[in-house]
């Protein structure tokens, strides 16, 4: 990642902290993790044409692991919320060489995971957007939007960082608390009415887990 990204990414952390979630990008760690049905799938059906669909690429750093394991005909659509995050991720699209020799089957779209368009199923979706931010209603919406595009058998994957919510309960109080309590709640319903696997990453800053969904 380069100088500029980070730049970008840490001045979108300061200024609107709830839809960047994030001290730091993912590590290549985290997004490899994040994009392993994608290379699972490669594995055992390297023919097959992928429909992938990302959730919250920020400055990109899982969007990179996607596309290594894209195939010829696999095709990528990103939802992003934050406009500089847009308008920078459309530049590295064209300028990074990872990224340069996909970027015709890679789209950006300036919105919410809610406004997906639902013509075409996707197989694979990974969400790389910060739940543990969201109130619980978002979360549903999220994860309902993503869930709802997936083919039958279809895979997501999504992350959420392993201190965190720990944290997050130890401090917080009276609103937050509930809110927090909340989500926690609506994410939980979720993983365990779709949850496949989980794995956790430690080589993250901080560490995170990465949790696997099925339809």
């Amino acid at each position: 990642m380069s100088l500029r990204e980070r730049i970008a990414f840490f001045g979108q952390m300061r200024s609107n902290f709830e839809h960047t979630g994030a001290v730091q990008p993912s590590s290549r760690f985290l997004a490899r993790a994040m994009a392993a049905p994608l290379q699972h799938r490669h594995a055992t059906s390297a023919a097959h044409r992928l429909r992938i669909l990302e959730i919250g690429p920020g400055t990109g750093a899982v969007t990179r692991a996607i596309a290594a394991s894209m195939g010829p005909e696999d095709e990528l659509v990103c939802y992003e919320i934050n406009a500089e995050f847009v308008r920078l991720l459309r530049q590295i699209l064209q300028r990074d060489p990872a990224l340069a020799t996909v970027a015709e089957r890679i789209t950006v779209h300036h919105a919410p995971a809610q406004n997906l368009d639902g013509d075409e199923p996707f197989d694979i979706a990974v969400c790389s957007a910060p739940l543990n931010n969201f109130d619980a209603a978002t979360i549903d919406a999220v994860l309902d939007a993503m869930m709802g595009a997936l083919k039958p058998g279809g895979r997501a994957t999504l992350f959420e960082y392993v201190l965190f919510p720990r944290l997050r309960r130890a401090i917080s109080r009276g609103p937050g608390g509930e809110r927090l309590r909340q989500s926690e709640a609506a994410k939980s319903l979720w993983l365990g009415r779709h949850g496949h696997a989980t794995v956790t990453v430690l080589r993250n800053l901080p560490p995170a887990r990465v949790h696997e969904l099925s339809v």
